[in-house]
């Protein structure tokens, strides 16, 4: 295959091109029927993740007090996993709260909740331009994307089954190309968007950042790493990404400080996992990104 055959390639596919070389799989946290009155609180952005609905009504509430109502068939998708609780839309007075399983006969809401994984757990910069919920109704997904949803909730009914770790990440990581096949479809991400960052100079700083997002890199470091004067990287990588090279990078390291959080660090731990080396100048920085401070967020976290 010559270059410009390769280039060609690209051009026609970069969802494919961009996604592919940073995309480690899915997991999944939850896979069950929510019966009475009970809440599920996710606190943290651990990674971009998913909820599916199977079966019953329930609905999800922001911090900021807004709230998404889902019904039976619905898949919602969090580009950035913003701290949200699910809890259901009515609960019969007396009713005691319990879990069962997927294919139970018990009335409940039906949950498949999972995340995507990347590579240094940051997603894509790209991620950030789509809407801090992309909900796909039932009525709204083309037959393939159904049948994918359909194989992906029939294989968590039973996880005893062999190769079923395998079969429902397979469905899983599938998934995540149809839910962004439909944010391009629906134009909550554009194609144009998607290909400015196949712009060679900031593709390589976006990859420099992300493989060693610790690191104090300097603006000047930075350019001569991806062949640019100051100015024109500074210039470039604003119009493509959206933001500033420093506050890219915080945004990283903040990833990194609420992964940590999430799985039990205390807040030096979540300093020095995200690269700060003063922890008053870490906990200033959390709460200008965040809005609050990391304490909080590791106190309220549960799952």
């Amino acid at each position: 295959m010559t270059l410009y055959d390769q280039d060609a390639k690209i051009g026609r596919d970069p969802l494919s091109t961009l996604l592919k070389p940073i995309f480690l799989g899915s997991d999944f946290h939850h896979a069950a029927k929510q019966c009475g009155d009970w809440l599920l609180s996710h606190e943290h952005a651990v990674a971009p993740s998913f909820h599916l609905v199977t079966e019953g009504q329930c609905r999800i509430t922001w911090y900021d007090g807004g709230q998404e109502f889902l019904g039976p068939g619905d898949l919602v998708f969090f580009p950035g996993d913003a701290p949200h609780r699910l809890a259901p839309e009515s609960v019969s007075p007396g009713e005691s709260r319990r879990v069962v399983s997927l294919k139970s006969n018990v009335p409940g809401v039906g949950l498949i909740c999972g995340h995507f994984r990347f590579l240094h757990d940051l997603p894509p910069a790209w991620f950030q331009v789509l809407p801090r919920i992309v909900h796909i109704p039932l009525q709204a997904r083309e037959p393939s994307f159904q049948h994918v949803v359909d194989a992906l909730a029939e294989e968590m009914k039973d996880t005893e089954t062999f190769g079923h770790a395998l079969t429902a990440n397979t469905l899983a990581n599938t998934l995540l190309t149809l839910i962004l096949r439909y944010c391009l479809a629906n134009e909550l991400l554009q194609t144009r968007y998607l290909r400015e960052f196949l712009d060679p100079p900031v593709r390589r700083a976006l990859k420099i950042l992300q493989e060693d997002p610790r690191r104090d890199w300097t603006l000047q470091e930075l350019a001569h790493e991806v062949g640019l004067s100051r100015s024109s990287f500074c210039e470039r990588f604003h119009r493509v990404v959206g933001t500033t090279v420093a506050r890219y990078q915080a945004r990283l390291r903040m990833l990194l400080a609420d992964r940590a959080l999430a799985n039990g660090e205390s807040i030096i731990g979540a300093m020095l996992a995200s690269g700060y080396r003063s922890e008053s100048t870490f906990r200033k920085a959390y709460k200008r990104i965040r809005g609050v401070p990391p304490v909080r967020l590791k106190t309220l976290y549960s799952r």
